[in-house]
């Protein structure tokens, strides 16, 4: 990687899997800066949403900084015209600008991100030309990027955005920068995190197989095996310290044992699970769908998934 450029690691997983919890365990790193899904960020800021420091985004100092520095490079300021970030096309789930994420948006999200995939998954080169905001939104993503870790004395960032198309739009416009981490959860734990907030099984089984049926094989394609790193929420949650030590390997970074005491490092994450704002560093396995996940449902994603999650190591 180059040694003048912030470097970047992200976390590309499926909702629910655990990837708040990695992303404050690397950003707890004196070299790491956790951003966690930092592609939400202009709504953050719109909304004026809580920040892990405590602080409301618009009052936390890491960020005043970050943006007031792209506000002066761009002419435009960004505190109040957010969306002049331009990050590229979250979806948000749990908080929502409705004056944003309208019908229009949603349809012109799906619209470019459909041709990326396209373009990812069959080679189309003919797309490019319809893919430049696309392409400024990656640009933009890395101007964030080594804002943000300038501010913060941080020479790796973390993107805990989850979305496999970023992470394979970041990786080739800069592989010599970007490391990708493919972070996988038995998905009947996935699907009982999303049954008990309402989502209906068919729904949820689905959106966690599409997840990894599609990212896996454009991830194996495009990113050189040396720059992606494996890794499972089981294995985080039972044994962090090996599991975390050979995530700093794989990052090129001593592992410091005191990572794990999260806590007692200030993040500044604006969008994630809502762990981001717990007091605690206690890290443990939560396997509640052993106990609770409905058979009917189990027996569905069992018939609908059970393969994939077999072919990603999950016993059935």
């Amino acid at each position: 990687m180059a040694a003048h450029a912030t470097r970047v690691v992200y976390i590309c997983s499926a909702g629910h899997s655990g990837s708040t919890l990695l992303d404050l365990i690397l950003g707890a790193h004196s070299r790491i800066a956790s951003l966690g899904e930092i592609d939400q960020l202009p709504k953050n800021v719109a909304l004026d949403t809580e920040c892990a420091c405590g602080e409301r985004v618009r009052e936390c100092a890491v960020w005043r900084e970050t943006l007031r520095r792209m506000s002066a490079r761009r002419g435009v300021d960004l505190m109040q015209q957010p969306y002049r970030l331009q990050l590229g096309y979250p979806l948000a789930q749990a908080v929502v600008d409705p004056r944003q994420q309208t019908p229009a948006y949603r349809l012109r999200r799906k619209f470019v991100l459909g041709l990326y995939y396209l373009r990812l998954r069959f080679g189309l080169k003919p797309l490019d030309a319809c893919l430049g905001e696309w392409d400024r939104a990656i640009a933009s993503s890395f101007e964030l990027f080594d804002t943000a870790a300038a501010v913060q004395g941080a020479d790796i960032v973390v993107d805990s955005s989850k979305s496999y198309l970023r992470a394979l739009a970041l990786y080739r416009a800069a592989p010599e920068r970007v490391r990708v981490v493919l972070l996988t959860r038995d998905g009947r734990g996935v699907l009982w995190s999303r049954v008990r907030r309402g989502v209906p099984v068919r729904r949820a089984v689905r959106r966690w197989m599409n997840q990894y049926r599609r990212s896996l094989p454009l991830l194996e394609r495009h990113v050189a095996p040396t720059h992606l790193h494996r890794l499972r929420y089981e294995a985080l949650a039972n044994d962090p310290a090996d599991t975390v030590a050979a995530l700093c390997r794989f990052m090129d970074v001593v592992f410091e044992p005191a990572m794990l005491d999260f806590r007692a490092h200030e993040h500044h994450i604006t969008n994630g699970n809502n762990m981001r704002l717990d007091t605690s560093s206690e890290i443990r396995a939560d396997d509640a769908w052993r106990r609770r996940l409905p058979a009917d449902a189990l027996t569905r994603f069992q018939r609908m998934a059970g393969r994939l999650n077999r072919d990603l190591g999950y016993e059935p």
